[in-house]
């Protein structure tokens, strides 16, 4: 059964005067890693928004194995299902990088020395040495920081990845890894990614390949 499937989605915002989305019907299924691509403006972003929970389509229906997701508590779903990484990283300045993957677990519930446990392993398996995960965002670089941002995001147990444009403020050395990570989550321990990007290098490399363009969604690779 599919991870995440969408079913004949369409999208307008409010008040808008065209659908951003027209009768997208894909599936997103574990250990493997998609791209969507797509010009500025043409929905690739809002098709994550959808995914992820943080918006409602205007017709049609998302699904995570059978559950339509109007049944689901989204909070819920957002907090334990499904997590996002950004171009922007999004950590908690304040915090260090050991705190910000930590937080996913506090508020789920799981103690603070058992959290800091598995969080210290999830940064180690993203390279980042016991050393910087006491430092704060400001003192990491770029591509450490997108990488603590992938631990955060596994911290939740969440088994689908949403990534919108995660290289996007990365050199090519710092973007290759963090596809490479990707790739490994994916293949090796059955993750479904999904990954919303400009560049078609990194397309290559992925599995399978959707095209959104002025709102329609076709398969460029499978």
């Amino acid at each position: 059964m599919s991870e995440l499937k969408l079913e004949n989605v369409g999208y307008r915002f409010a008040n808008g005067d065209r659908d951003v989305l027209q009768g997208v019907t894909c599936s997103f299924e574990p250990g493997n890693l998609y791209a969507v691509v797509g010009p500025s403006g043409s929905g690739k972003t809002t098709l994550l928004s959808l995914m992820a929970g943080l918006d409602k389509p205007g017709t049609g229906k998302l699904f995570l194995a059978g559950e339509d997701l109007d049944t689901l508590d989204l909070d819920r779903y957002r907090r334990e299902r499904v997590a996002m990484i950004f171009q922007a990283f999004q950590l908690f300045p304040l915090l260090t990088a050991l705190e910000n993957v930590c937080y996913p677990m506090e508020l789920n519930g799981v103690p603070l020395e058992q959290a800091k446990e598995r969080a210290r392993e999830l940064l180690a398996a993203v390279d980042i040495n016991e050393d910087k995960q006491k430092r704060y965002p400001s003192h990491l670089s770029g591509g450490e920081q997108q990488r603590v941002a992938i631990a955060r995001a596994l911290s939740s147990g969440a088994r689908i990845l949403l990534a919108d444009e995660p290289t996007g403020n990365l050199d090519t050395v710092n973007g290759d890894r963090v596809i490479e990570i990707f790739r490994h989550l994916a293949h090796n321990e059955n993750y479904c990614i999904v990954v919303v990007t400009h560049d078609l290098a990194i397309a290559d490399v992925c599995d399978r390949v959707y095209r959104i363009t002025d709102g329609v969604l076709t398969t460029l690779s499978a």
